[in-house]
């Protein structure tokens, strides 16, 4: 609703949409309003400057606010902080200790048996019969398969005929021979020494054919695969029918009752193996070590893995069977010390090239350059430039030289 003597009234319509607030405040004091009768010829106008006004100082208000605030907020902060002033470095140390220490090699293994062989068949030919199966307990020389050997029981049977024949052959020629000594005063000399040649003759070739029938029996065997040892067996190959070389392994066993651990050393350490090393193995993840020694050491580096096959055996009997394949944690005692400085392998810098560590000299860092029995482990033994009581920085990857230091925690 427009009142009467309105200024708002008197603005030309078209250009009511887009009267702004100083084209308003323009517009009341171009019109000439008597001061005293001001508020009641103007009232909305009034009531709008008012308005404006209190916005505009609330608005003011409140960015002053704001700005206090965040002055407030940053200076508090540059003074807990305090930028101008240098804080020293954060760090752990490891005060030097010299004891005992051991310079073990630790490497994975797998269990396997103490004694394995892999099987062929003697001879070529088709299997008719695999008497075992993997996991069957076998004694020293039992058959595992059996494969076709007609031939060979012709050969034997045949063998036997001409030895039987061979026998009666000598029998009756001895039997000449011995009745021509008892005519001898009525038999001359040349009969008497035939008759003999004949028996010996005839003798040698019983002799001949026993030979021939044991090499044909020997002949006959190999057409079983038997074990040459007891214990178990771990693989079979064999299969029934199946057409089989000497070449191709049909089955293996080995003895489980006393395993070993086998595992492959890195050719840059093969050196340092040797038997009579002693060792700890576990399961990989239990913590039940047992007690083992270092008993074969391949002499030559496997190609394949560039490094050399070591063995080790239990100091003791198992009292669980281990399967055979399982994988061993392997710490090999290389050497050992009476008394050794050891720090962590985090704490040398330049390990390959000139080694040294940062120590905490009474809050400063300090470089010393040390001699170090390069090892793949987590701490390594320093030979030359640490003494005892020296604080080594534990890990001075953002330390230094020169450098304040404050410790976090210390040993």
């Amino acid at each position: 609703m427009v009142l009467a003597g309105d200024p708002i009234a008197k603005m030309p319509r078209r250009h009511s949409k887009k009267f702004g607030r100083h084209d308003l405040r323009t517009f009341c004091l171009t019109w000439q309003i008597d001061r005293r009768a001001g508020l009641r010829k103007c009232p909305t106008v009034l009531k709008v400057l008012v308005q404006m006004s209190s916005s505009r100082l609330y608005l003011r208000l409140r960015r002053l606010a704001v700005l206090v605030l965040l002055v407030a907020i940053a200076g508090g902060y540059a003074w807990w902080a305090k930028p101008w002033v240098t804080k020293p470095v954060q760090i752990t140390v490891e005060t030097v200790t010299p004891g005992p220490a051991s310079q073990v090699l630790a490497v994975n293994g797998q269990i396997v048996p103490g004694n394995k062989v892999d099987l062929g068949a003697p001879v070529a030919g088709q299997v008719l019969e695999v008497l075992v199966k993997e996991g069957d307990a076998v004694t020293k020389g039992q058959a595992l398969a059996r494969l076709d050997d007609t031939s060979a029981r012709a050969a034997l049977d045949q063998a036997q005929a001409s030895l039987e024949s061979a026998r009666i052959d000598a029998q009756a020629a001895k039997t000449s021979y011995e009745r021509a000594l008892a005519l001898a005063a009525t038999v001359s000399a040349q009969a008497l020494d035939s008759a003999r040649f004949s028996s010996e003759a005839a003798a040698a070739r019983v002799r001949q054919l026993e030979a021939a029938l044991a090499q044909t029996r020997q002949q006959l065997s190999l057409y079983q695969v038997k074990s040459p040892i007891a214990g178990t067996v771990l693989g079979v190959a064999a299969e029934m029918g199946q057409v089989v070389g000497t070449a191709s392994a049909l089955f293996t066993v080995g003895d489980l009752a006393a395993p070993l651990v086998e595992t492959d050393v890195d050719e840059v350490y093969g050196a340092l193996m040797k038997s009579g090393l002693e060792a700890l193995v576990a399961p990989v993840g239990s913590q039940d070590e047992m007690a083992a020694m270092v008993s074969f050491v391949a002499p030559t580096v496997n190609p394949d893995t560039g490094g050399r096959t070591v063995r080790l055996s239990f100091d003791a009997p198992l009292q669980d069977v281990l399967p055979s394949g399982l994988t061993m944690s392997v710490n090999i005692v290389v050497d050992t010390y009476d008394e050794a400085i050891a720090v962590p392998r985090t704490a040398i810098r330049d390990l390959f090239g000139n080694p040294y560590v940062m120590l905490d000299d009474a809050g400063t860092s300090r470089r010393a350059p040390v001699q170090v029995r390069i090892w793949p482990s987590d701490r390594l033994i320093v030979t030359e430039g640490l003494a005892a009581g020296d604080r080594v920085i534990t890990d001075p990857q953002d330390v230094g030289d020169g450098v304040a230091v404050a410790t976090e925690t210390g040993a």
